[in-house]
């Protein structure tokens, strides 16, 4: 992915207060590693994605709720396939373009939004509880495909 700066992704979404934005410091992101740029905004509700696609960028603006759940239990990112064995993920969720907010779409995704991190193991709190010998082209391409089917759900692109 090429780099963004922080104009274009307050530029990227128009809709948004750019304090509930909250982007991060990209003076340390290594743009070269991601399939997209996701991130939570500071208050932990909200998570913002921005993917290349079709030479523009698509963007997405989701609900995270966080598992309550006492009892451990085993969750799959839906996008990466990486597995925790517990509360790694979270439940993201967004309205459908054109639904006028009546249809809602979700996803069990990781947490931070940091997938492409994961896939690349450039990231390894927690490990994975299955490791995958896929060769990382595959993985990559198995990442991008699932972002952008979500995508095409929510209306986002075509």
């Amino acid at each position: 992915m090429e780099s963004v700066s922080r104009s274009e992704l307050i530029h990227l979404f128009p809709d948004e207060n750019p304090r509930e934005l909250s982007i991060p410091q990209l003076d340390h992101v290594d743009w070269a590693v991601l399939d997209y740029f996701g991130w939570i905004n500071s208050a932990g509700n909200l998570g913002f994605v921005v993917m290349p696609y079709e030479s523009k960028y698509h963007t997405l603006r989701m609900t995270r709720s966080l598992s309550s759940s006492r009892k451990p239990k085993t969750h799959m990112c839906s996008w990466c396939h990486h597995v925790y064995r517990s509360r790694g993920t979270a439940l993201f969720s967004t309205t459908v373009n054109g639904s006028d907010g009546r249809r809602f779409i979700g996803n069990h995704i990781c947490r931070n939004l940091d997938c492409s991190l994961r896939i690349r193991n450039l990231v390894s709190d927690p490990p994975t509880y299955l490791p995958e010998t896929l060769h990382i082209e595959h993985k990559s391409n198995r990442l991008r495909n699932a972002v952008k089917a979500f995508m095409v759900r929510a209306n986002v692109c075509a």
